[in-house]
């Protein structure tokens, strides 16, 4: 299904004169970031479609089936360290890590957190998970787990 545009949702919110329509709208869950699971949508990014799995778990350095009961949705609430590796061997932007994040319901990236700076910093200019705990490092900061 594709996504529909937020300004497209809010058209169709506005003309909602039923309750019934409303309970049709809410229980959709394709609207809302916290009701898709993490794997739905981190595997329905352009990136993320080009890449084979292989490459994504080998890139991010989780364990394999760990890393593949993630990409399959068997595990459905990857720890939000495992998002960022996942975003990092995707090569995401940060805005597209920052909502693989928050649908997981998990911290955003934070620019005034010195750990989450450096992450920042990591995936802006494509550096790899090992990479980035490399840096971590360096800076004293805890490793991405």
């Amino acid at each position: 299904m594709e996504k529909e545009t937020t300004r497209r949702l809010e058209e169709k919110l506005v003309q909602i004169t039923h309750e019934d329509i409303l309970t049709d709208y809410l229980d959709d869950p394709h609207i809302f970031d916290g009701n898709m699971p993490f794997a739905e949508y981190f595997m329905s990014l352009e990136k993320v479609k080009q890449m084979r799995e292989a490459y994504l778990v080998k890139a991010s350095g989780i364990e394999r089936s760990y890393c593949y009961q993630l990409l399959n949705g068997t595990r459905p609430n990857p720890g939000r360290d495992k998002i960022i590796r996942l975003c990092l061997a995707a090569k995401l932007s940060v805005k597209e890590s920052c909502r693989a994040l928050k649908v997981a319901d998990e911290a955003v990236l934070y620019a005034r957190n010195r750990r989450d700076a450096i992450i920042t910093y990591c995936i802006q200019n494509g550096l790899s998970a090992e990479e980035t705990n490399i840096l971590l490092d360096h800076f004293s900061e805890k490793p991405l787990e």
